[in-house]
């Protein structure tokens, strides 16, 4: 059993030095010297855990889950308003773009750096994204909206947008204009209710 843990420390340690060197340098444009170059970690030890670069990225890509499950959703579940933590989203993303300006979203990243090459890394960029809507969606039907999931996907274009507006310009301020416009949006719906 205690064996057993090493080997998941060990894993896990390779994912979360990988994490940091991928999402600085992106994913082609990292190898795997690069990747983990100061960490202590030796190419043979990173291929006993991990038969490819590919497979290293989508251990990298389900921790980047994880990690925007307890930054981004776990301190909105807190609120109990749904459209408060919809907008909630939105400010937290933004604090995390402004405390990191060249994070933006890994799993959009992944799906454009392997679109064509690498479905398995497509479908879990992806699933980054779509997780977002669907939780934009539950949250609309908890507040009892009536087309939920189309203003939740509304919503989540919304979101990502200023994701990527941040992305590329290092600037967060795209998520004070859709806000603004979800802001718009929940309150057309709640008319409608």
């Amino acid at each position: 059993m205690a064996g057993t843990a090493r080997v998941g420390d060990k894993k896990l340690e390779i994912v979360n030095w990988a994490f940091d060197r991928f999402y600085e340098g992106g994913f082609h444009a990292t190898g795997i010297d690069t990747a983990m170059a100061g960490s202590g970690i030796s190419k043979r030890t990173l291929y006993k855990y991990f038969s490819s670069k590919e497979e290293l990225i989508e251990a990298v890509l389900a921790h980047y889950g994880e990690f925007i499950a307890q930054e981004l959703f776990d301190p909105a579940a807190a609120i109990r308003d749904p459209r408060k933590q919809i907008m909630a989203f939105f400010d937290i993303r933004e604090t995390m773009i402004d405390e990191a300006p060249d994070r933006g979203c890994l799993g959009i990243k992944a799906s454009q750096e392997y679109a064509g090459k690498h479905e398995g890394i497509v479908a879990l960029g992806r699933r980054s994204v779509s997780h977002v809507e669907e939780r934009f969606i539950a949250l609309c039907k908890q507040a009892g909206f009536v087309q939920s999931a189309r203003l939740g996907k509304q919503i989540n274009v919304l979101f990502q947008g200023a994701v990527l507006l941040a992305q590329v310009t290092g600037d967060s301020s795209a998520f004070v204009c859709a806000k603004a416009a979800v802001s718009v949006l929940l309150e057309q719906a709640a008319s409608q209710m």
